[in-house]
């Protein structure tokens, strides 16, 4: 499968690995970036996104495809130090919800799946000019309700997820002249429980609840090359979970797995003319590669995706103004996601076209000195 995604931001916290961005209020997910970051900024952001997925189903008896519709709900606060000295710090605090209903309609029936999910995330950083270390935290918590059919014939089932994730992240940042070199290696964690509640199939009243303790591991390491002038950077970057295991204790109702590798290659080229300041980011995922703040979006976006699977996600960014002092902004994003999947239902291999579209929009406050 591979999937097409094309995107308008006014405004978008991308991720550099070789250098700080002409945005200051962009994240580096390398924490051995910070200290190359020419001023410090406090950042306040809120954003809302709608998607709508329309898969073209039409095996099992289905009418009009099944639809799903999401909501997802994000409040930010990024504070970071100025660099240049030995140690620049930054603290990230993040809090996201989401909803999702997925809709499935046959002659005989109605399948409704109602999915619900929140995050928090956490993460302090500390860059010691050759090298940064940074820790973070996140909790994600989600509930699946699936239901079909009325009394006296009733299927239906609640998962509830709440899992706990930890990581650590090193990597350093070398400068010379205009090149820029960037790396760093991770390991996440995370211990949490699931529980799986049965429903009498006659009355549909609600029955037992089994718990399955869950812990969850994973490794990797991004590399970038780039070269950063005055007035435009450039840089390449490839990162890579090259160990993923997922240990569910118990037998599970459902079947679990996990894609035991992912992969992310990234192009960013920005440019900046005095008030305005203007960048592009190609992504190319293959598997669900995921950054631990956005969670939820890979879960239930993106959570059935395959070790194999692909998808193409280029953005672009804009700022005008000043670049120090009290600033406001908004954002507004529009993005097309069009591919093939099989029926989730059979799970035959036979592909049917699915198509996605998403609107988000923003506002951010900063403060830059």
């Amino acid at each position: 499968m591979f999937i097409l995604l094309w995107s308008l931001y006014l405004s978008e916290a991308t991720a550099q690995i070789t250098d700080a961005s002409f945005f200051p209020a962009m994240r580096s997910i390398n924490p051995g970036v910070a200290h190359l970051r020419k001023v410090g900024f406090l950042s306040v952001d809120v954003n809302k996104k709608d998607i709508k997925k329309q898969h073209d189903v039409t095996s099992n008896n289905i009418l009009g495809g099944i639809k799903t519709d999401t909501t997802l709900t994000k409040g930010s606060l990024f504070w970071g130090g100025k660099g240049g000295g030995w140690i620049t710090p930054e603290v990230v605090i993040d809090s996201e919800k989401g909803e999702q209903t997925e809709t499935i309609r046959r002659a005989s029936d109605t399948r409704v799946q109602i999915n619900e999910a929140s995050s928090t995330f956490h993460s302090f950083l500390v860059d010691f000019r050759f090298f940064g270390v940074s820790y973070s935290g996140a909790n994600y918590a989600y509930l699946n309700k699936f239901r079909i059919g009325t009394p006296p014939d009733v299927n239906a089932f609640d998962v509830n997820y709440d899992q706990d994730y930890k990581n650590i992240k090193v990597g350093t940042a070398l400068a010379y002249r205009g090149f820029r070199l960037g790396g760093f290696v991770y390991t996440t964690s995370s211990q949490g429980q699931w529980d799986y509640t049965y429903y009498d199939p006659t009355t549909g009243n609600q029955g037992t609840t089994e718990n399955f303790p869950v812990e969850t591991t994973a490794k990797g390491y991004g590399v970038g090359f780039g070269y950063t002038h005055s007035s435009f950077r450039f840089e390449a970057s490839r990162e890579a979970m090259t160990e993923n295991k997922l240990t569910v204790t118990g037998s599970f109702p459902r079947d679990v797995s996990a894609p035991d590798t992912a992969q992310r290659t990234s192009m960013v080229l920005e440019t900046r003319f005095k008030w305005f300041s203007a960048g592009i980011r190609y992504r190319l995922m293959k598997g669900n590669y995921y950054d631990l703040e956005d969670i939820i979006s890979s879960n239930l976006l993106y959570g059935n995706l395959t070790k194999d699977d692909e998808r193409d996600e280029t953005s672009f960014n804009f700022a005008l103004g000043s670049s120090k002092g009290l600033s406001f902004s908004a954002s507004y994003s529009i993005s097309t996601v069009k591919g093939t999947q099989e029926d989730p239902i059979l799970l035959n291999d036979e592909l049917y076209p699915v198509k996605t579209t998403s609107t988000a929009m923003g506002v951010n406050v900063s403060y830059v000195y």
